[in-house]
């Protein structure tokens, strides 16, 4: 419950300035951060070669529908009316016509310039041309790497003990090669000739040309396709996609063409079998109806066929009503005499349809008069004889007609068989005429059609179009995709900035510890903060009278906040200087707060009563087995003994240190002789200053702490943790302390984001100390003090 509320006050005190003063303190690292990112993509760009592409934009052209034809009524099996980019796109990139285009650009070389950080893929552009010689299934099987210089008259490679003539015949790695000089007229003297030139087998080619290839449609509902080659020479990938749209659209061609010539010869070769087929069927048909002696059959046929439908129809209906008969006597045996029957079912015969009538009359009578008189009234017992009555009569009926039925049936199933039977004869001469007739109507569209196809062929075998329309050629393209320095330094200073503030967030989001006055506040509204203590680099540094500090008047700030906790009380005052745990600046703070309570003319005296882990001997330059608290409590010294004056060590208030470490500090802390103790003191000082063990860790203070007359307790910034706030308000609410307050200690380390400028300012210029100071530095350096970037030396 606590932790919540405490997060709806971190939330209701949401500072956006002071978020950004956080992230501002560190931005040294930012810049840092910047900095090194943008040098490396300055060298990624610098040392990265260039990859440049070109897309060329094509549309496939459905020669399906563009090819002639000639007029029919039938549509053309041969033909396709869609198109398929998919399949299109697979051939384009099909190693089939990728080893077209290898072949034409010399692709199985690659080309290097070597530079002075790296090497240039220059394409083929290349005043030479490399020719390996032998069986090419050998060549493609292979690949090497080669270093070759041109020279005037000849060229070297690395390897050879001499050099090598052009136009002849050499061996690399048991592999005849020649070289072809193609420009004779080439600087030689001002250009530098060496490459390098790598043979890649066939397989690692296509697969290269695959990788730097990719084939999309332009759009979804498009017809249009988009081939990009992406490569390190720009002429290179735009000659490249030229190329390959060039290849593809000839590949079209060249099937189509190869297409046409087989349907000619296909129609020539069917021609010579079709007239023999023909003159064999008319032969057929002939010999068929002189075998059978057949003339014109047909009109018998239709008489018969209506007779038969005929008797067909009567039968199906006869079967019809003695089904429905059936249905009818099942009911009967079913039904109750208060349930009705199911009338006018369908069945033709008057007698059953008036009996079913009257037998539901009674009962609908039964029903009505059972709402007003009994089952055992007489008549309703005359009613239900009655109905037995004409069920049985209905039964009889039933019976009679069902029978009648059963002799129709049988009667029209002979005289349908006997139809059937005559009907049969005709159907299988008819079929054999048929089928003759059939084969010799398939061979007659059959010649025609061919005849039509090859026609067709023959004429687009001579004006064959083009498989593609090219909508946009390949060019070259100046501004590469890759390295891209806009993109690549916008990215750069993006990391830069948001690797760092990332960080920053994470190490934010997960530091708990207390910075400044405002993160008290947020946990603790009811306790003043009395007093500031700003950072200091020595913790032995100590306030001396007159001094003008920053941390002097922290302590004077501290001293007059003290009169509104002291205020109408007696005049001597206990002053408990306490914290949650140890580090958090007890000790420092008791001896300069004794220091500038014993400037206003007070007798002060302070007193060490960490008995575990003693501090004070520390800042006085003296022994911890000096005679201390812990002897006045076992009875070893009398107060007297234990008071050192401030003239031994130096100041003008008295110190009793906490004497040798004893084994059970708790039990003698807790013993009456501390009120006795602090009742003497009283009487002799007007304040008593306590330096205290660590509440949290130990409960010595927690033994003593109602003779206090104010409670000081310590929070020490970029040191004590959120949660331990949580811990002063249980610990003041238990011990029912009602005169507390806080001191916020080591204002202003390394990680008090905003306080430089506020402290400077609140000290400076309100209280007019080293205010000239101050305003007379450069606004710069006024600038970096308020962003937190330039640290202020320590008072």
């Amino acid at each position: 419950m606590a932790e919540s509320e405490h997060q709806n006050q971190m939330n209701d005190n949401f500072d956006l300035r002071e978020i950004l003063f956080k992230y501002l303190s560190e931005l040294h690292w930012i810049l840092l951060s910047v900095l090194v990112f943008l040098g490396f993509a300055f060298l990624y760009i610098r040392y990265t070669p260039p990859v440049y592409q070109s897309s060329t934009i094509i549309k496939i052209l459905d020669n399906n529908r563009s090819g002639f034809k000639l007029p029919t009524d039938n549509i053309s099996f041969f033909a396709s009316n869609k198109i398929n980019l998919e399949n299109e796109i697979e051939v384009i990139k099909s190693s089939i016509l990728l080893e077209k285009v290898i072949v034409a650009l010399d692709l199985d070389h690659i080309y290097r310039k070597e530079g002075r950080f790296q090497s240039i893929d220059i394409g083929n552009e290349v005043p030479f041309q490399f020719v390996w010689l032998g069986d090419p299934s050998t060549i493609h099987d292979f690949s090497t790497q080669l270093e070759l210089k041109l020279l005037p008259a000849s060229f070297s490679i690395e390897g050879f003990q001499k050099d090598l003539e052009y136009g002849k015949n050499y061996a690399y790695q048991n592999h005849p090669f020649k070289v072809l000089l193609l420009d004779a007229k080439k600087d030689f003297e001002n250009e530098s000739l060496s490459y390098s030139v790598t043979k890649l087998t066939r397989d690692q080619t296509i697969k290269r040309v695959q990788s730097i290839l990719t084939v999309v449609p332009v759009s979804d509902e498009s017809e249009l396709l988009k081939i990009t080659v992406t490569s390190q020479n720009r002429n290179l990938a735009a000659t490249i996609a030229n190329t390959i749209s060039s290849a593809f659209n000839q590949d079209g061609i060249d099937d189509r063409r190869a297409v046409h010539l087989k349907t000619i010869d296909f129609v020539n070769e069917r021609f010579t079998f079709l007239f023999k087929e023909l003159d064999s069927i008319e032969n057929s048909k002939a010999t068929y109806k002189r075998n059978e002696q057949l003339s014109d059959f047909r009109a018998d046929a239709g008489t018969l066929l209506a007779t038969k439908s005929i008797t067909t129809d009567a039968l199906n209906q006869a079967k019809i009503q003695l089904y429905l008969s059936e249905i009818l006597t099942e009911s009967l045996s079913s039904a109750k005499v208060t349930d009705l029957l199911p009338a006018n079912v369908g069945i033709d015969k008057i007698e059953v349809a008036a009996l079913v009538n009257q037998y539901n009359e009674l009962v609908l009578k039964q029903q009505k008069m059972l709402l007003s008189i009994g089952e055992s009234h007489p008549a309703i017992i005359d009613i239900r004889a009655a109905q037995l009555k004409l069920l049985d009569n209905l039964k009889s009926s039933l019976s009679t007609y069902k029978k009648a039925l059963q002799s129709e049936i049988n009667a029209i199933s002979k005289t349908s068989s006997t139809q059937s039977s005559q009907y049969a004869a005709l159907p299988f001469q008819e079929k054999a005429i048929r089928s003759i007739e059939r084969q010799q109507e398939i061979k007659e569209m059959l010649y025609v059609l061919l005849l039509q196809k090859r026609e067709e062929a023959a004429i687009n075998l001579a004006i064959i179009n083009p498989s593609i329309k090219v909508i946009d050629f390949a060019r070259v393209n100046k501004i590469p995709i890759s390295p891209r320095a806009n993109i690549t330094y916008l990215v750069a200073f993006s990391l830069g900035i948001g690797l760092p503030i990332g960080l920053l967030y994470l190490l934010f989001l997960f530091d708990t510890k207390i910075y400044s006055k405002k993160d008290v506040l947020n946990v603790i509204q009811d306790i003043p903060i009395l007093a500031e203590i700003p950072s200091i680099k020595d913790l032995a540094t100590k306030i001396v009278l007159d001094d003008r500090s920053l941390l002097s008047e922290a302590f004077r700030v501290l001293r007059s906040n003290l009169n509104y906790l002291t205020q109408n009380k007696k005049s001597s005052q206990v002053l408990f200087v306490t914290s949650s745990i140890k580090g958090e600046g007890k000790t420092f703070v008791s001896r300069n707060l004794a220091f500038s309570l014993s400037t206003l003319n007070k007798k002060v005296v302070l007193v060490g009563t960490d008995l575990r882990n003693p501090q004070l001997h520390n800042l006085f330059d003296t022994s911890r087995k000096d005679k201390g608290l812990s002897n006045y409590l076992i009875d070893v010294s009398n107060l007297d003994e234990i008071i050192v004056s401030g003239q031994e060590l130096g100041v003008n208030f008295d110190v009793v240190f906490s004497g040798p470490i004893p084994p059970n500090p708790a039990e003698l802390l807790s013993s009456g002789k501390m009120t006795l103790f602090f009742e003497s003191l009283r009487q002799n000082y007007d304040y008593i200053v306590v330096d205290t063990a660590p509440c949290l860790l130990v409960t010595d203070t927690t033994s003593i702490v109602q003779e206090a007359d104010v409670l000081l307790y310590l929070v020490r910034s970029n040191y004590t943790d959120m949660n331990l706030l949580h811990f002063i308000d249980e610990f003041r609410t238990i011990n029912k302390i009602t005169n507390i307050g806080l001191i916020l200690n080591n204002i202003g380390e390394q990680k008090a984001y905003n306080y430089h400028y506020g402290y400077s300012y609140n000290y400076n210029y309100n209280y007019g100390y080293g205010a000239d100071k101050f305003n007379s530095r450069p606004l710069w350096k006024r600038w970096l003090r308020a962003l937190g970037l330039k640290r202020k030396k320590s008072g």
